[in-house]
């Protein structure tokens, strides 16, 4: 069976966008609800640069793979029987 790395990079785009989703309703909470003293500023703000630079590390990563590389998930010359 193989499965190639793209595979992968869909399921971690999909992880990315649940991320993406509840973040904007996070940011949204804590603008529309939670400034009420200087220290909620400088978690917004340091929440937005982490996932930023976050995003920022992954994608440099993730640009430099093949990701039409493919793997034998299970190797079909070594099966074993039973006898």
């Amino acid at each position: 069976m193989e499965i190639t790395l793209s595979a992968f990079l869909f399921l971690y785009l999909l992880f990315i966008a649940a991320f993406l989703f509840f973040s904007f309703f996070n940011l949204f909470h804590m603008i529309r609800f939670g400034f009420v003293s200087p220290l909620a500023y400088v978690v917004t703000v340091g929440y937005i640069i982490v996932t930023l630079l976050a995003l920022f590390i992954s994608y440099f990563y993730i640009a430099q793979v093949d990701w039409t590389y493919t793997f034998n998930l299970f190797d079909s010359s070594s099966s074993f029987s039973i006898e």
